[in-house]
């Protein structure tokens, strides 16, 4: 990356930051108040309202929750910002001589440093509260996190292209990743499910890095073969989404 393109890189990733909060009462506050709300609330509701569920294992289910949860949403909300990344943009295409993928990368780096941040304090809150989290399984966790990045910027990039020259990509994407919520391990333990639906929830190549993320910072063993494959698709995705920017560069300014 040239000086010209980090340059802009960084422009585009404060511009991005800012406008997130942008007219919001309590502006980048709300950075640290969001994820202590959201544990507070899931707290409630499974610790109050559904009793029955409020445990799985020894981990609280609202640890067990949030530990899936919070790495899901690294995913999910940079797919759907990146999704429109290029048709937002489009009045710099064209205008600035940077690679196109850098409007998608901005929002897909933008989503996980504030994601990241989110995890990090909701994992504060579970230590305060006296929640068994291992901070031993932290370099586990952190690779589990680099997967899902690469995920993340696959679908981001794949989406994006797309969404050019199909402008109801992001009405889908938004059903795709609430379909993508459930059929990953974030509200259910997969070791418990019955052995066939265990098998084809398994497929899912999300799955693999939410449970080590989840199974890391609980002392658990993580399955590195299984978060190995997942990388597999990721990178392999991330060489479509890249062969995809290739072959479509000459059509996107003509369809923006």
């Amino acid at each position: 990356m040239g000086p010209v393109v980090s340059a802009v890189f960084r422009e585009l990733l404060r511009r991005e930051l800012e406008e997130r909060y942008r007219g919001s009462v309590l502006g980048t506050a709300w950075l640290l108040l969001l994820p202590v709300l959201q544990l507070a609330v899931l707290a409630w509701v499974f610790g109050h309202l559904l009793p029955a569920r409020a445990q799985t294992g020894d981990l609280p289910f609202v640890a067990f929750l949030a530990l899936g949860m919070w790495p899901w949403n690294l995913f999910a909300n940079a797919a759907n910002r990146g999704v429109t990344a290029l048709t937002d943009n489009a009045a710099l295409i064209g205008k600035v001589a940077v690679p196109h993928r850098l409007y998608v990368d901005v929002r897909v780096v933008a989503c996980a440093l504030v994601d990241l941040a989110g995890l990090v304090l909701v994992l504060a809150v579970l230590l305060a509260f006296g929640v068994g989290i291992t901070l031993a399984g932290l370099p586990a966790a952190l690779a589990a996190l680099a997967v899902i990045g690469v995920h993340a910027l696959a679908a981001a990039r794949l989406l994006a292209v797309l969404q050019v020259f199909l402008r109801d990509i992001a009405a889908v994407t938004g059903q795709v990743l609430t379909l993508g919520f459930f059929l990953t391990p974030i509200l259910y333990d997969r070791s418990l499910l019955p052995a066939d639906a265990a098998f084809w929830l398994g497929l899912n190549p999300m799955a693999a890095p939410v449970e080590t993320v989840r199974r890391a910072l609980t002392g658990q063993a993580p399955d590195w073969l299984a978060l190995g494959g997942s990388l597999a698709v990721a990178l392999a995705l991330l060489w479509l989404a890249n062969a995809m920017f290739r072959r479509a560069r000459s059509h996107l300014e003509d369809f923006l």
